[in-house]
């Protein structure tokens, strides 16, 4: 009746710390997005004009917004204080798991004190990098080691809880198994590129869809736009990085939202043809709803030029698609042993 007690309170402690850990991943995306210079922090306007920049080029004319050490500090504050939440809920999670493992052999240990190093490991190294902590691949780091957080606890609620049950092996689920895998695979280097156009403010370099800068293929310098040490989307001098390389960033987004579409919207659709039998649909067309949503707010970004709003929902709708998947792996893998 105890181990019962406390498995049934490690679930709770693992539910909430995945929520919290979904809200830092938020706000956090709100935080960076909002000191954007190539976003529009105001709507229905940017900068306090009526109008957005209408092409690529009236990008270099637009200010890069400085925000003021006030609006900073409460932005930082709230996203520290949800951090703090999320690593005491952690440590204990970590230290629960480890006294049901005594008396459950199958208990979760491992991944719940690697997700606690990993939060304390990343505020570690945002404390000691205080004068890095806005350099593109500094906060390209944050933003993948969120989401892996958010993904390992969920994958820990996912094992713990008894509503969304593992269909069990068959010939549907084994053929299933790698190709989510690689739908999270394809998803998670996505979610990389987007945070790479966030972090380098590379959202609006293509202003217009489906076209870039009114044509298919515009001119692009990859290599200035993949160089992983630089100040915050500025060169030396001030100005925001070139238009060619800002466009590299862009349009390898696209294509790798081309790719998620193709692949992840297949797999949907394959779920909900074939998983009839083994109650897999409901799953599919999770999946298939969020991967609509996530198109609609990305292509909305960029007609509407990326108003701070459809931004920060962009970032928490893909947070969402990876726990979708994660959940499908979940019910298409084989049951736990007891």
């Amino acid at each position: 009746m105890l181990n019962g007690r406390k498995s049934s309170k490690f679930f709770r402690l693992a539910l909430a710390a995945a929520f919290f850990s979904y809200l830092a991943v938020v706000f956090g995306a709100y935080t960076r997005l909002s000191e954007a210079g190539l976003g529009c922090p105001d709507w229905p306007g940017c900068y306090g004009r009526p109008f957005a920049p209408l092409t690529a080029q009236d990008l270099s004319r637009e200010p890069v917004v400085a925000k003021t050490p006030e609006e900073r500090a409460w932005k930082e504050m709230v996203h520290r204080y949800l951090s703090g939440v999320l690593g005491l809920l952690l440590l204990r999670l970590a230290w629960l798991g480890w006294q049901l493992k005594r008396r459950k052999r199958n208990q979760q240990v491992l991944i719940p004190l690697a997700t606690m190093l990993l939060t304390f490991g990343l505020s570690i190294a945002g404390a000691l990098t205080v004068s890095l902590q806005f350099k593109p691949l500094v906060m390209m780091m944050q933003i993948l080691g969120g989401m892996a957080i958010l993904g390992a606890l969920w994958w820990i609620v996912m094992r713990e809880q008894k509503f969304w049950k593992s269909a069990g092996p068959s010939p549907v689920t084994r053929s299933l198994r790698p190709r989510t895998l690689a739908a999270l695979v394809i998803v998670v280097l996505q979610i990389a590129l987007g945070g790479w156009s966030m972090v380098n403010y590379a959202g609006l370099a293509c202003p217009d869809f489906p076209t870039c800068q009114g044509m298919w293929w515009p001119r692009m310098d990859y290599l200035e736009g993949f160089t992983l040490w630089r100040d915050v989307g500025l060169q030396y001098d001030g100005r925001l990085l070139d238009l060619a390389s800002a466009t590299a960033i862009h349009m390898a987004h696209r294509v790798g939202a081309l790719i998620t579409i193709l692949y992840v919207g297949w797999l949907a659709l394959h779920v909900l043809r074939v998983g009839g039998q083994d109650k897999l649909r409901l799953y599919g067309l999770l999946v298939l709803l969020l991967l609509a949503e996530e198109i609609l707010l990305g292509i909305m970004q960029v007609v509407t030029h990326l108003p701070l709003a459809v931004a920060v929902m962009h970032n928490a709708v893909a947070a969402l698609l990876l726990l979708g998947l994660i959940t499908l792996y979940h019910v298409v893998r084989s049951p736990r042993k007891t």
